[in-house]
Order: C-alpha cells, then structure tokens, then sequence
C-alpha cells in the first residue's frame, strides 16, 4: 500500500492523514517533495533578505561603504541567508524526527513527513512576517503573532523577549500536528507525547533566544 505525499492534506486533517501514512508502506513522492520543501525555504528566506529584512544591525556599516563594496555585501548578506534557510529547513526537517524516532518505533521518512508539514507551517509565519517587517520595519521578536509584543511591555530583559518572541500562533498550531501527526504515527501516551513535544519546542525556543542574545557579531 502506498500513500501520496500531501502537506496541505496533513495540515488540514492530521489524524486521519497520518493514520493513513501509518498504514502505507510507500510514501509516493517523498524525496522529490522534500527538496521541494528545502528549496522553498531558501527561497523565503532569500526574499526576505533581497528586501533588506534584517539588515538593521548590520546597517551603520554598510553606510560606510563604497557603492562596489555595498553591492557586495548585499550579495553576501543574501548568499547568507539562503544558507540560512537551508540550515532552517534541515534542522526543522530531520532533527525533531531523529529525536522522536529515537522514542518511539515509527518510521523515520514519516516523521520526517510529519515534520515537513510543520515547516510548510513555520514557512508560511516567516513570510507573512517578511510581510510586515517590509511594511511597517518590524523586529522578529515584535511581530503581532508572537508574545514578543506583550512580554516588551512586562519586562526589558532581552533574553526573556527574545524567548517569547519565539512563541506564536503558528509554532502553537505547528505542536498541536506534531502531536496529533504523532498519535497516530507511534504508540506513546498522549500525556507523554505532550510532554516530549513541547520539551523539544521549548529546548529550540531556549537555544535559538541564547544564539541571538548573545549576539557573535559583536565577539567577532
């Protein structure tokens, strides 16, 4: 038996998507899909660098430049960040699916699939994002979807902000299919799938809120 590859499908009815995954022994597609996930990230994230999305901390340098050296830190900057969105999607792809194949005795190509759903999820914020930082020159941590907004206005430890900032609608509707996509794709308790979700949500949330606070470029 042989399932197609369908990312929308498994974004709208993840129960009855992924019990039909679990049931396949063909996941039809896969690969080709994949890449397909792959490039689109590169490409969201190229967008959002071709729009000068992020460039504030580096901004006083590059008025200092000559028009050659200009465009050629523009190039990189957005070389970078295509890197950038391929190390993302890697990362969003293949770790969380290494860490709940290693718990559990699912196949590893369909929590890889689950995990592709979730990045077409995280996608989807990062763009609309790019958006609004175009339109009204938001920082990440203050986009209106995330709790970034109202933790600014309870507290000023960077730290803290940067975490929250993290936090929002689409990484929560993101966990709720990595635990319904998970139910169905392994036999572990639902208390217990709660737990190992959101124990490797919050670890990236820490990490990522950790690498940005404290800041490489000034150590350079």
């Amino acid at each position: 038996m042989y399932n197609e590859v369908k990312f929308i499908k498994g974004m709208q009815q993840p129960s009855t998507y992924f019990y039909q995954v679990q049931q396949s022994e063909t996941l039809r597609g896969f690969k080709r899909k994949i890449f397909m996930l792959i490039a689109l990230s590169i490409l969201i994230f190229a967008i959002s660098a071709f729009f000068g999305v992020g460039t504030f901390p580096i901004s006083k340098e590059l008025t200092t430049l000559n028009p050659t050296e200009f465009e050629l830190n523009k190039l990189f900057f957005l070389l970078g960040r295509m890197v950038q969105g391929l190390l993302y999607a890697a990362v969003i792809l293949f770790l969380p699916s290494l860490i709940f194949w290693t718990i559990s005795e699912a196949d590893y190509p369909k929590l890889v699939l689950l995990q592709g759903v979730t990045l077409i999820i995280l996608l989807v914020e990062k763009l609309l994002f790019t958006i609004l930082a175009i339109n009204y020159s938001l920082d990440w941590y203050s986009s209106p979807l995330s709790l970034g907004v109202i933790t600014q206005l309870l507290t000023t430890k960077k730290w803290m902000i940067y975490f929250f900032g993290c936090v929002s609608l689409f990484k929560i509707w993101a966990i709720v299919i990595q635990i319904k996509g998970l139910k169905r794709l392994t036999e572990i308790r639902t208390r217990n799938l709660l737990i190992i979700v959101l124990s490797v949500n919050i670890v990236y949330w820490c990490i990522y809120a950790t690498l940005i606070f404290i800041d490489f470029s000034k150590l350079i």
